[in-house]
């Protein structure tokens, strides 16, 4: 029993289990990305958005024409850095990025 709730324990508090989320923006960890024609699909935390993006989508999408962001996003990842990602509060089915700040350790 004591295992179990320890382990339970662990789980909620691991640093990736966590994401900070304000208006326009959510910290965290990079949980999971993916490529579509226009660009880059990012996820932070447990799926967590910025509550400015109402689209109801988990995935933020930066745009194939802003390749440093493109080229800090992949770096943070590789790297398993916390990041900050900005948004545009508009809804086009993913929630527009328009920076990333990754952590320094």
């Amino acid at each position: 029993m004591l295992i179990t709730r320890l382990t339970l324990c662990l789980a909620l508090c691991s640093p990736a289990s966590f994401a900070t989320i304000g208006n326009g923006h959510v910290t965290g960890e990079i949980t999971n990305v993916t490529s579509i024609r226009t660009g880059l699909l990012v996820m932070v935390g447990n799926s967590e958005v910025p509550l400015t993006c109402k689209s109801g989508q988990s995935w933020m999408h930066v745009k194939q024409e802003n390749t440093a962001m493109i080229s800090m996003l992949m770096t943070a990842w590789t790297l398993k850095r916390k990041i900050t990602v900005y948004t545009d509060p508009e809804n086009t089915g993913f929630c527009q990025v328009n920076q990333i700040d990754p952590h320094e350790r």
